[in-house]
């Protein structure tokens, strides 16, 4: 299973575009009901078109259990290591790496669903 990457448009006066990372398969924003929002710094990779080469981050003590981790869990993309998740994006490398604020989103049951990067 792939993460699917919307990414905004880049905003020239603050310099910045938000990125959004879907772990749910068929993820629609609409229509999902996000419960929690849950607030860390992710830890990502830039390819020379800005695209999302790889990422990390550490997941809150709270959410390191396998029930929140049920779709991260599925990709070969990603790997867990003890507190840490590190998502690799297939056919990507990166150029610049940076640290943003980012949100975890968990649905109703407790599993991440997707991560905003700003």
């Amino acid at each position: 299973m792939e993460f699917r990457v919307d990414r905004s448009e880049f905003d020239p006066d603050s310099g910045r575009c938000q990125y959004y990372v879907a772990f749910k398969p068929h993820l629609n924003r609409e229509e999902e009901e996000v419960r929690t929002r849950v607030p860390i710094r992710a830890a990502i990779s830039l390819s020379e078109t800005g695209d999302i080469a790889d990422l990390s981050f550490e997941l809150p003590k709270k959410f390191r259990t396998e029930q929140a981790l049920a779709f991260i869990a599925k990709s070969q993309a990603a790997r867990t290591v003890e507190a840490h998740v590190f998502i690799a994006m297939p056919g990507l490398s990166g150029d610049a790496v940076l640290q943003a604020p980012a949100q975890l989103e968990l649905d109703s049951a407790g599993r991440i669903i997707g991560m905003e990067i700003q």
